[in-house]
């Protein structure tokens, strides 16, 4: 795969994964105990597939595009996040 498609994929990865984390704090704050135990086992095997089967190949595939959070150089814009599904805080 050439780096511009892997670049977009990978920042596409990103964001799921950070409206899926989003997901996880609205359920945690507008639903039961047990619908986030529910909810967060559930969006977290999808959060680790992506992050295992995915954003992990096209990261070896173009180690430059590895984020500065994983040990890599590249910076992420935030602004590549917005608008978010939901604002929380912990």
């Amino acid at each position: 795969m050439d780096i511009k498609t892997a670049e977009a994929l990978s920042l596409l990865i990103m964001r799921i994964n950070s409206q899926l984390n989003d997901s996880v704090a609205f359920v945690r704050d507008k639903g039961s105990t047990e619908d986030l135990q529910w909810y967060r086992r559930e969006a977290g095997k999808i959060m680790g597939s992506l992050y295992l089967d995915v954003q992990e190949r096209l990261w070896s595939e173009h180690p430059s595009l590895r984020t500065r959070e994983m040990d890599g150089d590249y910076l992420v814009d935030p602004s590549n996040f917005e608008p978010r599904f939901y604002r929380w805080t912990e």
